[in-house]
């Protein structure tokens, strides 16, 4: 192993114990979410990441469709994290496939009533109208307001390793703006063998505050202090996808909440090699 690469585990050792915690012991973060996670959220990489040359461009809205795409054919540097500089100068939606092209990760649909349908494993929306009034909806749980969707994108790392289980994270798609909740994000990671051959499983991680939010761990207090700040849209997102012959949306506060973790979870896997899996699970 490189010191390189062993430099920047240790680095993001206090990430890692989380990621590979079990869905039961998932999020150690304490009982609040972190700084950045606001009602206002902007994703830390995003805020502080703006480049002298995004600030500073004159923006060719006639030639280019989003300001990413003028910046890339001009060679100016920009944070590819940051998902509003993919969203159209003429109708503000997100152009979310060339977004995740540019960052070695990939998307793909799911819906659990899709892939019972079909008998197996299906990768696809569904948009049936009798299953959208019933998933696609608010909702209101141990007096927490929340939305739910049974359709989602998930956010995929590209890995010729991990094929089944790549790291993964995902996000609620609604047909309603209304229905843009922010929910904590769920990192899905794949298992590795150990040096001295022992194995790790398949590790899911959420912080704490949202665990509890959704286990109903909470108290009269943490309740009122839910839905003021998180029972309610925010930021809905109008997503770019012709493939739908409808509209799509998404919060921006969940995409803010993705783009904060993909740097770090890049930083960790820095190539496709497994050995790296394997010797990052044993630094723990």
């Amino acid at each position: 192993m490189k010191k390189t690469v062993l430099a920047t585990m240790l680095a993001v050792v206090a990430f890692a114990t989380n990621v590979f915690a079990t869905e039961a012991e998932a999020g150690v973060l304490g009982l609040k979410p972190s700084a950045n996670q606001s009602v206002t959220q902007q994703s830390g990489n995003t805020a502080n990441a703006a480049s002298t040359d995004v600030q500073s461009v004159q923006y060719d809205t006639a030639k280019y469709q989003f300001p990413a795409q003028q910046l890339k054919a001009e060679g100016k540097n920009f944070n590819k994290y940051d998902w509003r500089l993919f969203q159209r100068f003429d109708t503000g939606e997100l152009m979310v496939q060339s977004w995740v092209d540019g960052m070695n990760w990939h998307i793909r649909e799911y819906a659990d009533n899709t892939a019972a349908r079909q008998g197996g494993r299906v990768y696809a929306f569904d948009f049936r109208e009798e299953f959208l009034s019933y998933f696609d909806k608010e909702y209101i749980m141990n007096g927490m307001r929340k939305s739910s969707s049974d359709n989602e994108l998930f956010f995929m790392r590209n890995d010729s390793v991990n094929l089944d289980i790549p790291v993964k994270m995902s996000i609620g798609v609604h047909v309603k703006p209304e229905n843009c909740y922010p929910r904590g994000t769920r990192i899905t990671v794949p298992g590795a063998m150990n040096h001295n051959g022992s194995g790790e499983p398949l590790g899911i991680y959420q912080e704490l505050y949202w665990e509890n939010a959704s286990s109903g761990l909470t108290t009269n207090e943490t309740v009122e202090d839910y839905n003021a700040k998180y029972g309610h849209a925010i930021e809905p997102v109008k997503l770019y996808y012709p493939s739908v012959n409808r509209p799509l949306y998404v919060s921006g506060w969940c995409l803010d909440d993705v783009a904060k973790y993909m740097p770090i979870i890049d930083s960790v896997y820095l190539d496709e090699n497994p050995e790296n899996t394997s010797h990052y699970t044993y630094l723990l």
